[in-house]
């Protein structure tokens, strides 16, 4: 994939602060990638390309999803943004001819993770999460990234646990609901 290609879709959108984040994340993700033994170019694709969608206005991505028939979560209705993952996954495949299931499929569940969740999903969702795009340092951070060195699934299941503990998500998306209950079952 040409990363010069992806940046210069940001860039030509003014999309620098988007662009900084995802090479950020795509950083993290190579990094993460390189420790759990998969594919480091793989794993930067997608971490490149997830939030591409930011090329669109959260109007315009709901527009896409209704003209598109596609199924709406309530959480998407209500908060339009949310639906940036699954318009970056056809973007990524429509616009960059991305084919690969693992880009494509991390990609479209990086804001939620969802259930039976495979390694590049959960490596690209724990990426964003560790490569924060607010100010300052989350403060799950440090605790997050060490777990995320020992096992991927852990720390996506640290991650969830303590933004419905504490009660962080605006409403949650079916998605991230079925992924937490996924995951809870896999530990037991």
């Amino acid at each position: 994939m040409n990363e010069e290609l992806i940046r210069d879709t940001y860039l030509t959108r003014n999309k620098v602060k988007t662009l900084k984040h995802v090479e950020e994340v795509a950083e993290t993700a190579a990094w993460l990638a390189g420790i759990h033994k998969l594919d480091i170019q793989k794993a930067r694709t997608a971490a490149l390309l997830h939030d591409i969608s930011a090329v669109m206005s959260p109007l315009e991505m709901y527009e896409t999803a209704v003209e598109r028939g596609m199924p709406i979560d309530p959480a998407e209705e209500k908060y339009h943004f949310l639906l940036h993952q699954r318009i970056s996954r056809i973007i990524a495949e429509e616009q960059f001819g991305i084919r690969d299931e693992d880009i494509l499929s991390a990609v479209e569940c990086h804001t939620t993770l969802k259930q039976n969740a495979g390694p590049y999903d959960q490596l690209v969702f724990i990426a964003d999460k560790i490569s924060w795009d607010q100010e300052g340092v989350p403060p799950y951070y440090e605790e997050l990234k060490k777990m995320a060195e020992e096992s991927l699934e852990e720390a996506c299941f640290f991650y969830i646990r303590y933004q419905f503990e504490n009660k962080l998500l605006l409403m949650p998306h079916r998605w991230i609901s079925e992924a937490y209950e996924d995951l809870k079952k896999n530990r037991g």
